[in-house]
């Protein structure tokens, strides 16, 4: 979904280099408070193995939030539903991992939010982000 621009240096306890792809999942959307989401970190050289995951939780105020703003600023009216709402969540991954920083200023493993792109397949299938 979205990945670093160039290898970067990651780990707990050792050291490795690689190219960090993060993607989401929908995990549950049964709750009537909001949604949860699955969060995995992938090395692209590795992704069969999983470097890390968590689950998220988003309200059903921060859902509505990013939703009327990304209808607000992009024409997802040419796609199917399941096509805008994989969309929708590629590019509120993007938004969230850019604006939450780090006291530093950085985003997750440390890098500037410059320092993130779409992952190439996702480009390929939807060329607008290209733009965004």
């Amino acid at each position: 979904m979205i990945q670093t621009k160039f290898p970067i240096t990651y780990g707990n306890r050792d050291e490795k280099v690689g190219i960090i792809k993060i993607e989401v999942r929908l995990e549950d959307n049964t709750q009537l408070d909001g949604d949860k989401y699955l969060v995995i970190d992938w090395d692209t050289d590795d992704l069969k193995n999983a470097y890390c995951s968590k689950t998220v939780f988003w309200d059903n105020e921060r859902l509505t939030q990013m939703n009327n703003y990304l209808e607000a600023t992009y024409n997802f009216s040419e796609m199917t539903r399941k096509e805008s709402e994989y969309l929708k969540i590629v590019i509120a991954l993007m938004i969230d991992t850019k604006t939450n920083l780090l006291p530093s200023g950085k985003t997750i493993y440390r890098v500037t939010p410059n320092d993130w792109e779409f992952s190439p397949e996702v480009v390929e299938r939807f060329p607008m982000l290209l733009n965004v």
